[in-house]
């Protein structure tokens, strides 16, 4: 069975995951305080809406790199073009250990996808 919580979920990975998925955690809180985590999907998420159709921002651990999760695949084709280093894997960009240019870059990107969100959010009710 998954983690119950966010500090569950960073509690069962290794040292090098803890470090990469703390920090997006630490950053989303951040700059983004209004969108609290809750795992979904047995990763942490942050949901701009009430509901995940409505868009979601997740992150989660594997062996080699550590992957954030869009629920838009044309946002997520179009930051992949600019992350040569980076696949692309279903609705997430896997980023490697240690390639923080990479990160940045996603994290830069963030804001865009979550107006994206609230605005198409908005234009269904």
């Amino acid at each position: 069975m998954g983690a119950a919580s966010v500090p569950e979920y960073v509690a069962s990975l290794n040292e090098e995951q803890r470090r990469h998925v703390s920090a997006f955690i630490d950053f989303m809180s951040a700059e983004y305080p209004q969108l609290v985590p809750k795992i979904s999907f047995s990763m942490p998420m942050w949901l701009p809406g009430k509901k995940m159709y409505e868009g979601y921002v997740a992150v989660s651990a594997a062996k080699s790199h550590f992957s954030i999760h869009f629920s838009d695949e044309a946002f997520l084709n179009r930051l992949a073009e600019g992350l040569p280093a980076c696949k692309k894997g279903k609705r997430c960009i896997n980023i490697p250990y240690g390639d923080e240019s990479s990160l940045r870059a996603v994290e830069e990107r963030i804001g865009d996808f979550l107006n994206l969100c609230c605005q198409e959010g908005s234009a269904s009710q």
